[in-house]
């Protein structure tokens, strides 16, 4: 009795711990705001982040060696950590401003697809468009990337429009529909766990994570989204689904891309190939009817997955070097660096690839949870644009993988806000490309090696020695 005593009074204190320095936040959140924000609080929001996520490892480290601890103490903090942010100011970002114009969009019945925000500015766009540009003309003018037609595809669609009807242009009812689906997000890891006879309280790795309850509740980003239809198809598939699998991870594609990858390791535990044949024509078909609204209108340079795949670049170092690589093997040879670009990005897709086809079909006996990771993992790991909320997608399966390489991601993403703090240089990338991207991401991919030296000199599968089961 006196261990489990002493593993809920250790747990208190760090979800007090937490509380209150997220509590900070929340409180100095307006004046951070993206339009008008105080440059000399931005380390200290950066710090104070930092230090919540270090007490999150302690609380996280503390649970594995006593399992012990009170599942509803779990849930009752990180419920509380979101609470603190409900009527908070999002701080240094402005996305939300996009999914609140989107929203209205289709609510009225448009396609968001068809004009960018600078085209309805400029007079574009029938009597409707006009009219919400005459309601909502505040909303418009603030969102970023203004020429550029929407990325988000058509289900996270529905979900601004959702928002929209629940009360037009509110942060806080689309902070409560996000509150939705990560309740449900959490059950459904609950779900998950119990299948694979892990005890409940690991849903502490995802529940706690302050990195999540900032961009997800403070910020606003709309990732958490797609987890529970994510999360949902790994566990119908695990209890033996025949086809609905196929059609929940389609669903999570039409909320947000990145599921997609995730397909390919379904099919290897498929032993008849009629089955495997359904599957993929049930995932096909559902995702081309999906996203009808958006190949209708032409893919041209202003649409905004185009033009992320083909421009977009922040805070990747992996990327950073591979391009400045080319550019030097290009003008040894007398070409034009501008093709480096595109030559990098077609390179770490053929590298992605590789990775994924031998984590998803030649890993040998890796669960399903851990083979997600490490697709997703890789892909955050590799893309031009390694986003903190992009993080986010890795939690749901950490739960049942834990990695300490993945994880400490939490404590050194929040770097990344450094960018609104240091001044960019002209044409140059300055101290925080030159040096903070490497902080944040150096000490992990030293981490991820370890482990990876770990398991071969076990003989072991990957990241084998972390796994708390095979699911």
């Amino acid at each position: 009795m006196r261990k489990i005593n002493k593993a809920n009074w250790l747990l208190f204190l760090c979800g007090a711990a937490v509380f209150l320095l997220l509590g900070a936040i929340a409180r100095i959140s307006p004046q951070l705001c993206s339009a008008a924000f105080e440059k000399d609080l931005i380390p200290v929001f950066i710090s104070l982040l930092i230090a919540a996520s270090v007490v999150y490892f302690v609380a996280v480290g503390s649970f594995r060696k006593n399992r012990a601890c009170s599942l509803l103490l779990i849930v009752l903090f990180g419920l509380g950590f979101r609470v603190l942010f409900l009527f908070s100011t999002p701080i240094l970002e402005n996305d939300y401003h996009r999914y609140f114009w989107d929203g209205a969009v289709v609510a009225n019945g448009m396609n968001p697809y068809e004009y960018s925000p600078e085209e309805v500015a400029e007079g574009g766009g029938d009597e409707k468009l006009k009219e919400l540009k005459r309601l909502y003309g505040d909303t418009l003018e603030k969102v970023n990337h203004p020429h550029v037609k929407t990325i988000y595809p058509p289900v996270a669609e529905l979900f601004f429009a959702m928002s929209y009807k629940i009360s037009s242009m509110s942060a806080t009812a689309w902070r409560i529909l996000l509150m939705v689906f990560d309740l449900i997000t959490l059950g459904l890891l609950f779900a998950s766990l119990k299948k694979l006879d892990i005890p409940r309280q690991y849903s502490i790795i995802y529940w706690w994570n302050p990195l999540l309850v900032k961009e997800i509740f403070n910020s606003l980003h709309m990732d958490v989204l797609a987890f529970p239809f994510v999360v949902g198809a790994i566990l119908l598939f695990l209890y033996g689904s025949k086809g609905f699998w196929a059609l929940a991870l389609s669903f999570a594609v039409g909320v947000k891309l990145w599921p997609a990858l995730l397909f390919g390791m379904f099919l290897k535990p498929l032993k008849e190939k009629r089955q495997t044949l359904l599957q993929i024509f049930i995932f096909a078909t559902a995702v081309l009817i999906m996203f009808l609204p958006m190949v209708v209108f032409k893919l041209d340079s202003t649409s905004g997955i185009v033009a992320y795949g083909k421009s977009w670049q922040n805070n990747s170092p992996f990327f950073a070097a591979i391009l400045s690589g080319w550019e030097f093997v290009l003008e040894a040879f007398d070409i034009h660096p501008g093709h480096a670009q595109a030559h990098s990005r077609v390179g770490l897709i053929a590298i992605f690839l590789v990775w994924k086809f031998y984590v998803a079909f030649a890993s040998g006996s890796l669960g399903l949870h851990r083979k997600a990771l490490l697709i997703v993992g890789g892909a955050f790991l590799l893309i031009p644009a390694q986003f903190p909320w992009y993080y986010t997608w890795l939690l749901p399966f950490l739960c049942i993988a834990p990695s300490p390489g993945f994880l400490a991601l939490t404590a050194l993403l929040p770097l990344y806000y450094l960018q609104y703090y240091f001044p960019l240089h002209p044409g140059e990338g300055g101290i925080f490309a030159d040096a903070v991207i490497w902080i944040e991401f150096a000490p992990v991919w030293i981490l991820l090696a370890w482990e990876w030296w770990r398991f071969r000199a076990s003989k072991k599968a990957p990241f084998s020695h972390t796994d708390i089961s095979t699911g």
